[in-house]
């Protein structure tokens, strides 16, 4: 009998297991998307999706692509991009787990609605993938003063402050027309920021850094006060404009630094701030070593830059060379050298990636000897003020088309730096990294056209103004125009590469064939700046 309870006991057991083990093998995968907008309108995804097989390919609707900043995935140190149709994937490759990660960050999805004083968030719900899931489930965050007025889908509500979330099983994943998340919402704390600029300058070795912003408020209430995260133990820190010392305060737990602005900037208007700081010792931005610098650029601002500006400014070295090129190098006294680098676009995940490996050999100071060299200088100031006071010069006005040559040259300077980044891209090789390479040439494409049109309508204007100068003109606007005709050329091509129509290897072939006609068109170009600096002298 015990025999029989025992073998009665054995088989109910194992029942009971057959019976679960199927239910737990059934049970549904789910999909998981986190929509976070941060204080200064740029909007992180965090997607958590199910792993399929060795590449998972998280999509998204092709006219999203316009707004793409950047992407990431924990998975994957190098996602690839491909256009398929009406949409955009990111693949990544991953051998391993149940789930794929990816962080993706847009711009202009978070727009205003200056008519009805309200922010509109408008993208789409939720990813595109290969196989349904049983379940999906969003969070978006806005900011913690946020009062939503409309909601889209309605079975996303508002949990807390700034919270809302939702869950569905009524939706296919597969589908690549997915649903649109549609948020309207008020909040005084969040300011649509479009950063033009950044100027950074580094004095090597003594690591005094000044960063000079100009942006613009593009939505919300009028701008009043800006807040920068600054590397960890810093020192000498404060805030100027171009009036002077601005009201700031510094926070070194959280390493925030809150400058107060002279006036509010509203919507539409511009304004510009610088801050500084001295880096401590041992610091991930400037690394130094055998005769080397390592510089990563510093964003203490969670937003993209259309153009970032680095000057290195040398004491007491003699460069050697650098990677990436200095676009300028120019010789300061006493014993200095400025070298000028120029990022024609940084976001907060290009930013920790994009290095300057600087090599420079030590030099001799004469440091030692300026107790001498001041006392000479005394007397030759005493001497100058003499001189000047019985001695003035006469002011010298500029003329109008004094001052548009001068513009002229600014522009054809700005261009050149970025047709330099574009040929640092095909030199270095990495024209054919399609997750580098995209958002980059995206940028230098539009700064370059962007810069060719200020020049065509300059010259423009000075051939009415100036009868003498239109030969010089006409050479300038037709060389312009063939150098952008030509890195248009070279877009499609990358284009046709990142869609996948054409393969590595011909890529390539074609890339090299095209680089000599387009420093063909360069070369007419920049004959033409060389004849307009000769004539703005």
């Amino acid at each position: 009998m015990r025999g029989l309870k025992f073998l009665i006991i054995a088989l109910t057991m194992i029942l009971v297991i057959s019976t679960i083990t199927p239910l737990a093998q059934a049970q549904p995968m789910s999909a998981k998307r986190i929509v976070e907008v941060n204080q200064y309108g740029l909007v992180y995804v965090y997607d958590e999706v199910p792993r399929t097989g060795g590449l998972t390919k998280i999509s998204f609707p092709k006219k999203m692509l316009a707004n793409l900043v950047n992407y990431r995935s924990p998975e994957d140190p190098n996602p690839e991009l491909k256009e398929d149709g009406d949409v955009f994937s990111i693949i990544v490759h991953s051998r391993s787990g149940d789930l794929v990660h990816l962080v993706t960050i847009f711009r202009d999805v978070v727009r205003w609605d200056a008519m009805n004083a309200r922010f509109m968030l408008r993208m789409s719900l939720n990813p595109i993938l290969d196989e349904r899931v049983g379940e999906f489930s969003i969070i978006v965050k806005l900011p913690s003063d946020a009062k939503p007025s409309r909601i889209s889908p309605n079975y996303i509500s508002e949990k807390k402050d700034g919270i809302l979330s939702g869950n569905t099983s009524r939706i296919d994943l597969t589908e690549r027309r997915p649903q649109t998340l549609s948020i309207d919402f008020t909040s005084d704390k969040l300011n649509l920021l479009d950063i033009t600029d950044v100027d950074a300058e580094y004095s090597l070795p003594d690591g005094f850094v000044k960063l000079g912003f100009r942006f613009r408020n593009v939505g919300g209430k009028g701008l009043s006060r800006i807040s920068f995260k600054l590397p960890a133990n810093c020192s000498d820190i404060k805030a100027e404009d171009q009036l002077g010392k601005l009201l700031s305060s510094y926070y070194p737990k959280v390493r925030s630094l809150d400058v107060t602005l002279r006036q509010q900037v509203g919507v539409g208007e511009r304004g510009s701030v610088s801050i500084y700081f001295k880096l401590p010792p041992d610091n991930p931005y400037v690394k130094a070593s055998d005769n080397k610098f390592r510089i990563s650029p510093i964003l203490p601002i969670n937003t993209t830059v259309r153009r970032y500006g680095v000057k290195l400014l040398l004491r007491s070295m003699e460069f050697m060379s650098s990677d990436p090129e200095p676009v300028e190098l120019v010789r300061v006294y006493p014993e200095s050298i400025k070298l000028t680098y120029i990022f024609d676009h940084m976001d907060p995940f290009s930013a920790e990636s994009s290095t300057i490996i600087l090599e420079y050999k030590p030099l001799f100071s004469i440091f030692g000897f300026m107790p001498y060299i001041w006392i000479g200088a005394i007397l030759a100031v005493i001497l100058a003020a003499v001189t000047c006071i019985y001695l003035k010069r006469p002011r010298i006005a500029l003329s109008r088309v004094d001052l548009s040559m001068r513009r002229l040259v600014e522009e054809a300077d700005s261009l050149i730096a970025s047709y330099q980044d574009l040929t640092s891209l095909i030199t270095s090789g990495r024209i054919v990294e399609k997750g580098y390479v995209r958002p980059r040439i995206l940028d230098l494409r539009a700064s370059i056209r962007r810069h060719g049109d200020k020049i065509s309508a300059i010259a423009s204007d000075l051939m009415k103004s100036s009868p003498e100068l239109r030969d010089l003109m006409v050479s300038l606007r037709s060389s312009v125009r063939r150098l952008e005709q030509s890195v248009e050329e070279l877009w499609v091509m990358v284009h046709r590469y990142l869609s996948g129509r054409i393969g590595r290897s011909a890529f390539e072939k074609r890339v090299d064939r095209h680089y000599k006609l387009l420093k063909r068109a360069y070369g007419e170009f920049a004959d033409a700046v060389e004849e307009l600096r000769e004539r703005a002298k």
